[in-house]
């Protein structure tokens, strides 16, 4: 019987402290609060600071979209420098393209149709013409070929 009583009051012993373990006082509880709550606050300023630094990245982009000219990057020109199409249909050529340097006599090695009667093809630059040979009129274009 005393072996009973005495196991009996270690069983409640323990019970008593291990309760008193979990109970722990305001102030206890309190800096633990305040240790998660810093916590947050940290990882609210480093969400914060990301954000930050993705608006200025943003910013920088836009800077440098606005410094190119219309350029896409800075290496290359949007249109290489090349103008518009110089001809039209219906349009005169100019005397100094009807010479001899500029007319295409090797229409099949230019892949290009025959030309009609009073036709010849010219080549300017790296469009084809093909012009009436007596008025200069141009009647059919082929560009950047």
């Amino acid at each position: 019987m005393k072996s009973t009583a005495i196991v009996c009051a270690i069983a409640a012993a323990s019970m008593g402290f291990g309760s008193l373990s979990y109970a722990q006082g305001y102030e206890q509880r309190g800096e633990r609060r305040e240790a998660r709550q810093e916590a947050r606050g940290d990882v609210r300023e480093a969400r914060r600071d990301i954000r930050e630094g993705r608006r200025d990245l943003r910013e920088a982009r836009e800077d440098r979209r606005d410094a190119r000219d219309g350029r896409r990057n800075d290496r290359h020109y949007g249109n290489y420098g090349a103008r518009g199409p110089q001809f039209h249909r219906g349009g005169h050529i100019p005397q100094e393209y009807r010479s001899r340097q500029y007319v295409v006599n090797d229409w099949r090695g230019h892949r290009l149709s025959a030309p009609p009667r009073g036709h010849q093809w010219v080549q300017v630059g790296s469009d084809y013409v093909l012009i009436a040979v007596a008025t200069g009129l141009i009647a059919h274009l082929l560009l950047n070929q």
